[in-house]
């Protein structure tokens, strides 16, 4: 069993449904990524993992036990070992109080000092950062407090949301060899989401492409990046700029994501497709094994013969 499973999980808006029945697990040790075009629904599954939004349907499983959804009540003790990491860490830290007293607030027991001490030097912050308030930190800098914080609770899994997206390249690359190495080193479950496919070919050992509420894809990172089994896996990777002093600019996804509160009939990427058919609009497919550690939902790589296996 994983550290923390989704099994099927809808979230709806009223009537708009952001998350239309996706599943994934995060095993401790492991580095998932979670990547899609924003308004795909990444962030909303992230807060159902965590329990800051309710599932409409499907259920959430943290270490045998499942996760319920947050209250005016504490959190029950068995479910503070799930953190979640936010994309702009300024806006989740108290402006008001230092960052050490913030990250003590998870420590539990006495030697709180230390430990506090013992995580600013984990994430790599000086030693006098604890007495510093937030403002007087950069970006990079207080996305490595929330970190902290979070490894305060003790974590066996953290859910972190875009954490690198509002960073600059440099302090990007730092924080993703810092989340590699945390994951390495405590046996930490990372669930990393993210619209930079590169950033996450570079720390994730697998990934889930979602797209529109369901995930297309799921495999171990390497395979999928060398042989995307879905069309919209392939338009991602096209896109991302490569460094090979061609100047050749990447290929850019056609046309926007739909309205999630009116998708398209059959496989949602079909709109968008280069290789759409006449089952394509017509039906959707499901999310199934194709060989390689990979799953896709793609009519095209699934074929009849797989398909009927399945269904029969």
């Amino acid at each position: 069993m994983s550290a923390l499973e989704l099994h099927d999980i809808v979230v709806d808006y009223g009537r708009v449904r952001a998350v239309a029945g996706a599943s994934l697990s995060v095993d401790k040790g492991r580095i998932v990524g979670l990547v899609g075009e924003s308004g795909c629904g990444k962030s909303t599954l992230a807060r159902a993992a965590v329990g800051l939004v309710g599932a409409t349907a499907g259920t959430v499983m943290f270490e045998g036990e499942p996760v319920t959804t947050l209250t005016r009540r504490a959190r029950p003790a068995s479910l503070v070992r799930l953190q979640l990491v936010f994309q702009n860490p300024y806006s989740s830290l108290n402006p008001r109080r230092t960052v050490g007293s913030q990250i003590a607030d998870g420590i539990r027991g006495r030697a709180r000092g230390a430990r506090v001490q013992e995580l600013l030097d984990v994430v790599g912050l000086a030693s006098n950062a604890g007495s510093r308030f937030p403002h007087e930190f950069s970006g990079g800098q207080r996305q490595r407090v929330a970190i902290a914080r979070a490894l305060a609770a003790d974590p066996s899994v953290i859910v972190l949301d875009e954490p690198l997206a509002s960073l600059d390249a440099s302090a990007q690359a730092q924080l993703a060899n810092l989340l590699t190495s945390l994951s390495r080193e405590l046996g930490l479950g990372l669930l990393l989401i993210s619209h930079d496919l590169a950033i996450v070919r570079h720390v994730a050992d697998e990934v889930s492409v979602m797209y529109l509420g369901r995930m297309v894809e799921t495999g171990e990172t390497l395979p999928v990046w060398r042989h995307p089994a879905h069309p919209y896996s392939e338009a991602l990777i096209g896109a991302v700029p490569r460094p090979d002093g061609r100047g050749v600019l990447p290929d850019s996804l056609p046309g926007e994501v739909p309205d999630p509160a009116n998708p398209p009939t059959g496989c949602r990427f079909h709109p968008r497709c280069p290789y759409v058919f006449d089952r394509c609009p017509r039906d959707e497919p499901p999310l199934l094994a194709v060989g390689g550690g990979r799953s896709s939902a793609c009519w095209l790589v699934l074929g009849s013969e797989t398909v009927n296996k399945e269904e029969g």
